[in-house]
């Protein structure tokens, strides 16, 4: 089964923040490298992948960036960003999910790894260690980021 588009320009969607304010998602990637994580509150690969896409945004470098698409409303994703204690900007795809639709995603979690050019330099599906070191090391995240007491597998699929 193909997997979500691996290459060419990343949407710059303008999607709505927990706030309610619409922002573009080429904010994300307007000084250097993004990660961007779609996936929703019901997935529990998205749930298990989430505390490392915050620890990303916690210590990444300056200029680099991450955020969080959730496919939920938005009392479902407070609910979420609450009980994780997440930090990371969030934006919010509704029905009919334009942004999934316009990278053909097939799976949640699906994270994109986007240039400072707008492309799409790499793409994992599901939670995978490696994929989410290597995440980290382009954003700026000095290692380790996975610590023996997180107890992390090196794979779970979305």
């Amino acid at each position: 089964m193909p997997g979500a588009r691996a290459k060419g320009p990343f949407p710059a969607l303008a999607l709505p923040d927990l706030e309610g304010a619409t922002r573009s998602l080429a904010e994300a990637w307007a000084r250097g490298d993004a990660l961007i994580l779609i996936g929703h509150r019901d997935c529990k690969t998205t749930r298990q992948t989430l505390p490392y896409l915050d620890r990303i945004h916690r210590r990444r470098a300056p200029g680099r960036e991450a955020r969080l698409v959730l496919q939920d409303d938005v009392e479902t994703a407070r609910g979420l960003v609450k009980d994780l204690g997440l930090e990371v900007p969030v934006r919010l795809e509704g029905d009919p999910y334009p942004l999934a639709a316009a990278l053909e995603l097939v799976a949640v979690p699906t994270l994109f790894l986007v240039g400072a050019d707008g492309k799409i330099a790499r793409t994992s599906e599901g939670f995978w260690r490696a994929d989410l070191e290597a995440f980290a090391e382009r954003l700026g995240v000095t290692r380790p980021l996975f610590v023996p007491e997180d107890m992390a597998p090196e794979f779970r699929p979305g």
